[in-house]
This record gives C-alpha cells, sequence and structure tokens, in this order.
C-alpha cells in the first residue's frame, strides 16, 4: 500500500495529522480552542485532504472535510468579528 502512494495520497496523509494534532494540541493545553491557531491547523488540515480527495473522490470524506473547512471558517471568522 504504501508503495502505491502518490505525492497527493500523502498530502491527505498529512492533513489528517495536521488535524489530529490540532486536537491533541487542544487537549493537551499546548494551544487553546478559542484562539485562530486551532481553527487554522483545522483549516490547512481539510485542506490539504480535500486536494487529495479531488484526485481520488470520496463522497463521505469530501462532506466531512467540507464540514470541517466551513466549521473553521465560521469560527475564524467569529474570532475576528469579537476583536
Amino acid at each position: 500500500m504504501l508503495a502505491e502512494m502518490t505525492l497527493i495520497d500523502w498530502l491527505g496523509v498529512v492533513g489528517s495529522f495536521v488535524i489530529a494534532g490540532a486536537y491533541l494540541a487542544v487537549s493537551r493545553g499546548w494551544v487553546d480552542g478559542r484562539l485562530p491557531a486551532f481553527n487554522l491547523m483545522n483549516l490547512g488540515g481539510a485542506g490539504l485532504i480535500l486536494w487529495s480527495l479531488y484526485y481520488r473522490p470520496n463522497a463521505g470524506a469530501i462532506l466531512i472535510e467540507v464540514l470541517w473547512v466551513a466549521i473553521a471558517l465560521l469560527a475564524l471568522f467569529n474570532y475576528v468579528r469579537n476583536r
């Protein structure tokens, strides 16, 4: 399986690690979930996964990543608006 992975596949893997890393960082107290860093990490990770899904589409995965992007953008918008 690893030998068959392309650069695009690896981008999706990196995106998954970025999202998981964001949750790890919040759960360990390394990052405040109310600050932009957490949502920027989620946005970036979801973007990488969506990029890989463009080349290997999967409807369920695309939907969840679009939701991640929407949630992150909404949180960032609210952060900026409330400052």
